[in-house]
């Protein structure tokens, strides 16, 4: 008997100026879904997001806006169409929804009252959805749902514990592949002051056009050693030897949950807290501040404690166990093809 398969088109958007998550985790499921049927991702962005997928094996187009996204949809006239983004232009939308079922892998869009599911990473919703009575969209959320790197890999409690035994507590900073603000070089010119000697690593990603000399400077005259890596894929054979990272509550973070890294979250706004609300009731995660300033006036006690207290990271390791698996992209998968065919 014939399985019948939808096309799928994603639609991705990310550059300097936004960020690479959204391309990064849609790079992943599409990755999974070209397993199963005939899958084509657009990237609205710069060359920076399309480097992301050179030689990674799925179809890709790079587009300058949504007009030229709408126009490939209608040659391709595809079944599913895949949104992750913020922000997509409602006529484009209006179109594409009429014509196929849609999702979203971002629980922060602005078409997503009228988009036909959402797949989110954690049960806590946001305060403005709606849903049910046929306003807003269907949702599949929970812990199952996080879209988990191919190329991170849970560390052994053994290996955890060996690198937290260590003198110097080894940290690592993160703000995503483009750091517009420059959140590393705030966040390094604050831990400076900390006394207890630390090694820190700063994960700098494709769009990281800041001075590295910067963040260099930033540090002299302290205890602390820094190394500067640019990194893609061999990101988390570098976190995976740390003992914290501070984060900035988007997809690392649930890798890291996932990892059994403890993490430190710097969020840009209150609004975001219930992307991370689950982790840190877990236990998995800290919230340092809901905004820049408020997190960096906290990050530094939070840093201090942890130095010294190394059990409760050896704890938030230990609860991250059987907390979230790695078949969360599987899921979205399947639930996909099965929701079209309903």
């Amino acid at each position: 008997m014939t399985e019948w398969l939808p096309t799928v088109l994603f639609i991705a958007k990310g550059s300097v100026a936004e960020g690479m998550g959204h391309v990064i985790r849609t790079r992943t499921v599409a990755r999974a879904m070209q397993q199963r049927t005939a899958t084509h991702l657009a990237i609205i962005g710069d060359a920076y997001a399309a480097n992301l997928l050179v030689n990674r094996g799925i179809p890709f187009t790079q587009m300058a806006d949504c007009a030229e996204v709408l126009s490939l949809y209608r040659s391709l006239q595809p079944d599913v169409v895949v949104f992750d983004m913020l922000v997509f232009e409602p006529a484009a939308f209006r179109e594409i929804n009429s014509g196929c079922f849609t999702a979203s892998l971002s629980p922060v869009f602005n078409c997503l009252p009228d988009t036909d599911v959402v797949f989110h990473r954690t049960s806590v919703l946001g305060d403005d959805w709606t849903a049910g009575e046929g306003r807003g969209p269907a949702i599949r959320a929970g812990l199952s749902y996080a879209v988990i790197n191919d190329h991170c890999k849970r560390i052994p409690t053994e290996i955890f514990q060996h690198h937290l035994n260590q003198d110097m507590l080894t940290v690592a900073i993160s703000m995503g592949g483009s750091d517009v603000a420059n959140k590393s070089l705030r966040i390094l010119e604050t831990i400076k002051a900390i006394d207890e000697q630390l090694l820190i690593w700063v994960m700098l990603g494709e769009g990281y056009l800041h001075s590295y000399q910067a963040l260099v400077e930033s540090v002299r005259g302290s205890k602390h050693e820094i190394i500067l890596a640019k990194t893609t894929t061999s990101m988390w054979r570098v976190l995976s030897t740390c003992s914290l990272a501070i984060l900035a509550g988007g997809t690392t973070t649930y890798e890291a949950a996932y990892a059994g890294l403890p993490s430190i979250n710097i969020l840009e706004s209150a609004s975001r807290r219930f992307l991370i609300q689950e982790l840190v009731e877990k236990g998995l995660s800290l919230c340092a501040g809901h905004t820049l300033d408020e997190a960096l006036e906290n990050l530094n006690p939070l840093v201090r404690n942890l130095y010294r207290h190394r059990d409760r990271l050896l704890a938030m390791h230990r609860a991250s166990r059987d907390q979230i698996d790695d078949q969360g992209v599987q899921r979205i998968v399947e639930r996909l093809i099965e929701m079209w065919r309903e």
